[in-house]
């Protein structure tokens, strides 16, 4: 396990993206073979070129490396002690190469090294809350292999909340954030380079996730002395051996023309109050056409319904999908979900044909839809991303060339199809860091027991010949002999071919089918590949591109990713009973960290579950504003009867308290004391009911309290009623209920160069001159509650 660091910035407000300040007084670039400048506070004095991304000022000495990441609010510099890193180097040769100079013209920055012969042409352009930069011109030495471009990282000293995934850094007064802007930019570092950029000493897994670690595809790290965040671009035009979190590295690429180039790697920057990272996020979405999907028409990452709970089912056929649907809608749940078992209602995975629990095509994939409609839910189906079945067409019955293969030799000795051993060129195939020991030759699968090399060869012992149904053949001496990575179930990963292809299929299933929900179940699998991050985002990215569908669309998912952070609605892992409520309760941290909405897991349901069990799961749940799969079968809700109706509409009442914020802070921390007991009843649907704390057997103990549905009202103090021309201005208007879905200026209007975000409710922008404005704010909400109106003023003074 690595230890874990964090980070901090500050920002510059000015309008523009670059100014020119005084070079640095100290050497620029005493850097050491980590492609890191250890500078002590003297060496920090005055920038040569200082970059404004929002509130964030960051400091760039004359060899281009940063001196300082300032909060120009207020001076607070986030740069973590004695640490510091070009903003932007490349590796040539398997070589960390900086640049010794940075020189600005207009909006461009251009790094050089002429000793390494190095040159990057950075296009840094301002987005009043946030930056851009892109790398538009990237030049090596002649004939040395320019591998990779790295995008710092920037070292802060921001330790209290790392959001991996999402790229964000935050303590209780600043934030700094760094996107990825598209999906060649990968937003983490490369496992090759654990010498680079303090990759050594980043945590493994600072968030205890029971999921395993996301560091390999964070663009945020945590180290023993802060936080990193980083991004990078590998140069495909050859072909590349990527290294695997196991230390196994697999052969990719090459792409053809410049689309295999590091040219065109691009991330955003950002620094804001904490409150306010929510509304810059959107920003940065909406303005570098990222995905932006919705529900009810307000963005994902802030809406209440991307937290809503499905029911799961087992047994969920064309045939009992009106039932179904009923005990979803008596749950008060919008969504049933087909989990016939592990990887879904198919035939085989990979081409994804529906089985026939759901009609056997998309035609009666289509009918099911229908059916649920008519009832007043959706469909939703569950899937395992690249994971490969051996029965499907991709391995039957020809094993397809885009599937992912490992390392290569060649075979030293002819080879008959009654052997048992082989001999080959090399044994860098059959390293460790791969599942399986299933070797490709030719059109058959081998499976081998041990290997050993034998002077100038690789023996490979005790195989079993004709593997996954494929047929013991006779080799040549020559022939080529890959390793095959295999997936948890048995079969192959699809490469970035198949990637591709799955994601055109899955589109093409949900637009024609109408079924609004997916898991990218197993979508590691997509980095196993050798693709990394990249592999992911083809696939995630590449079907919601696809989609037509872009609001309601609900996905969950069992890595979460910085490059497909913006795609994925959540993630909801673990199970209540296999799953430790305490781990849970860690999810959610990192949930919260990542904003992401609250998940308590899959919760089995059986349909004579005792209400206490139940309740007290949901009552975690509503402390947790955290929803829930409710795992389950159609038999079991059925032979429930009159008792199974009662647990649902138990789920019922609690959800509808749960999404229209009728429970107090104070009760929500209650319900996160996992030693109490409750149990909530209606006393007016949807607007009333009354709280009962329970004993461990079930009785009550002491008075009930109510719970209310508030009446939806916008914040009055969140509003800073100052601003300054020309300056950057930041604010938050918020509602009591998180059923409020959009906020909008419905009389008057903000000061010229302000704009009032619609998801979030917050505002930013530079105001164009001084002036004083009166508007009013309108938040609108679900469920039939009334708008919530409040009028604000703001004065932009000189």
């Amino acid at each position: 396990m690595r230890p874990a660091r964090t980070w901090s910035t500050a920002v510059g407000v000015g309008a523009l993206a670059l100014s020119i300040g005084m070079t640095t007084t100290a050497p620029a670039n005493a850097a050491n073979d980590a492609g890191t400048t250890s500078q002590g506070a003297e060496a920090q004095t005055k920038a040569a070129i200082q970059l404004s991304a929002g509130y964030l000022a960051i400091g760039l000495d004359s060899s281009g490396a940063v001196t300082s990441l300032k909060d120009s609010r207020t001076g607070a510099d986030y740069l973590a002690p004695g640490k510091s890193a070009s903003l932007v180097s490349l590796v040539v040769n398997g070589r960390q190469e900086r640049p010794t100079k940075v020189t600005r013209s207009g909006n461009r920055l251009t790094f050089t090294n002429k000793k390494a012969g190095i040159r990057i042409v950075v296009k840094a352009e301002n987005r009043a809350d946030y930056s851009t930069l892109e790398a538009v011109e990237v030049d090596g030495p002649a004939g040395a292999d320019v591998q990779t471009l790295l995008w710092g990282p920037l070292p802060t000293s921001v330790d209290q909340t790392i959001g991996q995934t999402v790229g964000v850094v935050r303590d209780n007064r600043f934030a700094i954030g760094l996107r990825p802007l598209n999906d060649r930019t990968e937003g983490t570092w490369p496992q090759e380079y654990q010498d680079f950029g303090w990759e050594n000493e980043v945590a493994d897994n600072p968030d205890n996730l029971q999921v395993d670690w996301l560091e390999e595809w964070s663009a945020a790290g945590k180290t023993p002395w802060g936080s990193v965040l980083r991004a990078f671009t590998f140069d495909y035009t050859k072909e590349r051996a990527r290294q695997n979190i196991d230390g196994y590295r697999i052969p990719v690429g090459p792409f053809s023309g410049r689309s295999g180039k590091i040219a065109g790697s691009k991330i955003a920057l950002f620094g804001a109050s904490p409150e306010m990272a929510p509304t810059v996020l959107s920003n940065i979405a909406t303005g570098e056409h990222l995905p932006y999907p919705t529900q009810n028409g307000q963005w994902q990452k802030t809406a209440q319904a991307s937290s809503q709970s499905f029911l799961v089912l087992g047994d969920l056929q064309t045939g009992n999908t009106a039932t179904a649907a009923g005990f979803a809608k008596a749950a008060g749940l919008d969504y049933i979900y087909s989990l016939p078992n592990a990887v879904g209602p198919w035939q085989s995975t990979g081409h994804y044909q529906f089985n026939s629990s759901l009609g056997g095509n998309d035609a009666g994939a289509a009918k099911a839809v229908d059916i649920a409609k008519a009832n007043g839910v959706r469909l939703g189906v569950h899937t395992i991303s690249n994971f490969v079945s051996l029965n499907d067409a991709y391995v039957k019955p020809e094993w397809s060339p885009d599937l992912t293969l490992g390392q290569r030799a060649t075979l030293t000795r002819p080879m008959a199809a009654g052997d048992t051993t082989l001999h080959l060129s090399s044994c860098a195939p059959l390293a460790s860091g791969l599942r399986g020991r299933s070797l490709l030759i030719d059109n058959e699968i081998v499976i081998y027991a041990a290997s050993s090399q034998v002077g100038n060869e690789c023996q490979v012992t005790g195989l079993d010949r004709g593997g996954w149904g494929t047929v013991a053949a006779d080799h040549a001496s020559g022939g080529t002999v890959a390793r095959v990575p295999q997936n948890e179930y048995g079969g192959p990963f699809g490469g970035l071919g198949i990637l591709k292809d799955i994601s055109g299929r899955f589109s093409t299933i949900w637009n024609t089918t109408g079924i609004m929900s997916n898991s990218y179940d197993g979508l590691e699998g997509a980095s196993k590949t050798g693709w990394g991050a990249y592999g992911m985002a083809q696939l995630v990215n590449g079907t919601y591109e696809q989609t037509k569908a872009k609001d309601g669309f609900v996905t969950e998912t069992s890595r979460m990713t910085s490059n497909t952070w913006d795609a994925l609605t959540r993630a909801s892992w673990g199970e209540v009973g296999a799953t430790s409520m305490k781990q849970v309760f860690i999810n959610n941290a990192f949930y919260q960290a990542n904003f992401l909405p609250g998940m308590l897991g899959w919760i089995s349901l059986d349909g004579s579950e005792t209400p206490l069990s139940l309740e007290s799961k949901l009552a975690r749940g509503a402390g947790l504003n955290a929803g829930a799969g409710f795992q389950t079968t159609v038999s079991s809700l059925t032979k429930g009867g009159d008792h199974a109706k009662m647990l649902l509409d138990t789920i019922k009442q609690w959800e509808t308290a749960r999404n229209l914020g009728a429970f107090t802070e104070a009760q929500k921390a209650r319900f996160r004391d996992t030693s109490t007991n409750w149990h909530l009843s209606v006393v007016k649907p949807g607007q009333e009911w009354s709280l009962q704390e329970l004993d461990s057997n079930g009785n009550p103990t002491g008075e009930p309290t109510k719970v209310v549905t508030p009446t939806p009202r916008l914040s009055t103090d969140t509003l800073p009623s100052a601003a300054t021309a020309h300056s950057l201005y930041e604010g938050k208007v918020t509602t009591n209920t998180p059923a409020t879905i959009r906020y909008e200026v419905t009389a008057g209007a903000l000061p010229k160069g302000l704009r009032l975000n619609p998801d979030t409710g917050g505002i930013v922008g530079t105001p164009v001159q001084a002036t004083t404005a009166d508007f009013t704010i309108t938040a609108y909400s679900t469920d039939g509650l009334p708008a919530a109106k409040e009028q604000y003023k703001i004065a932009v003074g000189r």
